[in-house]
């Protein structure tokens, strides 16, 4: 057992062009070709944003020449059905199942897959320690103490009980030994506490990523994904920087950060 304090997000997909594509709609369209159309030059993300837009109202070639004042445009009047078309997903480990039943409630946009109690045996589990209780917060090693003792307490239970059950449930009511399996770690995981660590790989578009950094890095979200948003918003500045420029964070006293879009619900 291990107890973790910090999450790890890494981006593992995003979308990509395919310009052969692109450069045949617009031959067959009679418009410029990719160059005088696209402004978004090598930035995929907003080039899809940039195809996608210009065909509403068939402006290749026309307009805004500068991407970022296109991008902005678009941002500020809540065009957001454009940055839909943009998808990125990222492996998030070292959360606790607190974190992804608040998570796996945005679902516009989004899709899961997460790691499954009922297949995987938990008696090795590590925990995640929440935020407040960070070794770096004087005044909470008694909490910290508590929190722990429970911690593998619930571990223990969950060993004595998958124990019991394998001599409770036998081998011959069920039809595959994986089903016995799932059913014995499936009515075990009962005692596991929301502090159990999971892992989940999460795919939304631009614009559903937009709304849960600014629903869940706003101050009033809980901390431990607050800190999983920021992290997220880190990522994508520098992934996508013309579709999440303008947001900014801000360092609060308690040392946790939040974030602030300029163009709101988009």
């Amino acid at each position: 057992m291990a107890f973790i304090t910090e999450p790890t997000v890494r981006l593992v997909s995003r979308t990509e062009v395919n310009w052969e594509a692109v450069s045949a709609f617009l031959e067959q369209e009679g418009v410029p070709p990719v160059p005088e159309s696209i402004r978004a030059g090598d930035d995929e993300s907003a080039a899809v944003v940039e195809i996608s837009a210009r065909v509403c109202y068939m402006s290749y070639g026309k307009g805004r020449r500068d991407i970022e004042e296109f991008i902005n445009n678009l941002l500020s009047k809540g065009d957001g059905s454009v940055f839909e078309h943009v998808n990125y997903g990222f492996m998030m480990t070292g959360v606790s199942r607190a974190f992804t039943h608040e998570l796996v409630r945005h679902r516009a946009g989004f899709a899961y897959s997460q790691r499954s109690q009922r297949f995987v045996n938990e008696s090795e589990a590590d925990f995640v320690i929440p935020p407040a209780l960070a070794e770096d917060r004087p005044g909470t090693e008694k909490a910290r103490e508590i929190l722990e003792s429970a911690i593998e307490d619930a571990q223990d239970t969950y060993r004595n009980l998958v124990s019991e059950l394998y001599k409770a449930l036998p081998q011959d009511e069920f039809e595959a030994q994986t089903d016995r399996r799932k059913a014995v770690r499936q009515a075990a995981r009962a005692v596991l506490p929301n502090a159990t660590e999971t892992k989940i790989f999460v795919t939304a578009n631009v614009r559903a990523w937009r709304h849960f950094i600014e629903m869940r890095g706003a101050a009033f979200a809980d901390w431990e994904i607050r800190k999983v948003a920021l992290m997220v918003l880190d990522i994508l500045k520098e992934e996508a920087p013309l579709l999440f420029a303008d947001f900014t964070t801000e360092d609060l006293p308690d040392g946790t950060r939040i974030a602030n879009a300029k163009y709101s619900k988009v």
